[in-house]
């Protein structure tokens, strides 16, 4: 059964990367904010620190942890340094690493599994469409067989980091919605190299958006982009059965993002209302500043405790789909309510960028929309576990 309590292991990794990301000041992150430059120190330094070879194995030059170090470390960063921070580990921890050592053949998942533990890759997952939206099962990108291998063609949107990737998890469809005897078959997973790629196959045009600028959502267009068939994720029109292990994986990843987002700016708004003084009192004392704050410590611990199920259920290979949506629908509304309340603890100075409340609120808000919204969360829940009819 999970133990809660934290082994003195992931104590210790917890507090190494505290040590790193806190060597990244407010100030880094906010002038990175107001430019959208990508964070090369902050990457450069988790690399040479060895923080992306966690959930490497072992026999590969990785550390040979799991998800539930994975999701520490996430949280870890988010609370000290805020989501962007967090985010690149996910990038690579659970969208190369997570996929590639599951689901790639060899010697492609030696290879590509030394190189990320080295830091040399950033990988960007390429899943949404602008027609198809949260439906992944509408999505027309296009593989067709050719040779030894498949051609891309068609459009992404909302990818995040794919400006700067060297590496690219595309879900595309390699047999139509009409040639298929199950509506989830016809999907495959392609791990394409930009190495491999002729300039001008793929091109990127970032989205002025408004949450992890540094990081940069993108659209992204693929034209004749070949690719070997070993690069396959899994098998060809199986994509699905590769799908869910990633989303799952990426549902603890922004589940524990969002709950250490949410302490760090319950932390901020707790030391401000301890020194703020308003009719001769500090604010703190007043229950209207109180509660709230409370009640968000509540809601995090609430989520971060079903955040560690979900992790160690998929760690020891059981279906963690549940608990997986439950975190990530929790963590992402109990940030968004701790910033929100962290901004009106702190008044008028919230809304100023020098204070990184008004940052912090707009990258929280992103998990209750994306990668999966709250209200398909929800509809999982109504139709999976209260078996309750299908309701889209």
């Amino acid at each position: 059964m999970i133990d809660y309590e934290e082994s003195d292991e992931q104590k210790l990794l917890r507090e190494s990367l505290s040590s790193l990301t806190s060597s990244f000041q407010d100030e880094y992150w906010r002038g990175k904010d107001e430019t959208g430059d990508f964070p090369e120190e902050y990457f450069r330094a988790l690399a040479e620190g060895g923080w992306f070879n966690l959930n490497v194995p072992n026999e590969l030059g990785g550390a040979g942890l799991g998800i539930s170090e994975v999701s520490i470390a996430i949280h870890e960063a988010a609370k000290r340094s805020g989501m962007a921070a967090s985010d690149l580990l996910m990038a690579i921890c659970v969208f190369a690493n997570q996929t590639i050592k599951t689901f790639a053949k060899s010697p492609l998942r030696e290879r590509l599994l030394r190189e990320l533990a080295r830091g040399e890759h950033i990988m960007s997952f390429c899943l949404t469409e602008p027609e198809a939206g949260v439906n992944a099962l509408d999505i027309t990108t296009g593989a067709n067989e050719e040779g030894d291998g498949y051609v891309i063609n068609g459009q992404k949107i909302w990818t995040t980091l794919a400006h700067k990737a060297t590496l690219m998890n595309v879900v595309a469809r390699t047999k139509q919605k009409d040639k298929v005897a199950k509506r989830t078959d016809g999907l495959s997973l392609f791990l394409v190299e930009l190495k491999d790629v002729k300039p001008g196959q793929i091109r990127t045009k970032r989205i002025d958006d408004t949450a992890m600028r540094c990081l940069g959502s993108n659209e992204v267009f693929f034209q004749d982009v070949y690719v070997p068939r070993e690069n396959v994720l899994g098998q060809v029109d199986r994509g699905w059965d590769v799908l869910p292990v990633l989303l799952n994986a990426e549902r603890i990843a922004t589940a524990s993002m969002s709950i250490g987002l949410g302490e760090l700016v319950v932390e901020k708004a707790v030391n401000y209302a301890k020194e703020r003084i308003v009719f001769s009192r500090p604010i703190g004392k007043n229950q209207a500043i109180q509660f709230p704050l409370a009640r968000s410590k509540a809601d995090l611990e609430c989520a971060w405790a079903i955040a560690q199920r979900a992790a160690w259920e998929l760690d020891h290979d059981k279906d963690c789909s549940v608990s997986a949506n439950i975190a990530a629908y929790l963590g992402a509304r109990a940030a968004f309510f701790a910033s929100d309340k962290a901004i009106q603890t702190y008044g008028g100075l919230g809304y100023a960028k020098n204070s990184d409340i008004e940052r912090h609120w707009r990258d929280s808000r992103l998990f209750r929309t994306g990668p999966v919204p709250e209200e398909m969360v929800l509809n999982f829940l109504g139709q999976r576990v209260l078996g309750l009819p299908r309701s889209y």
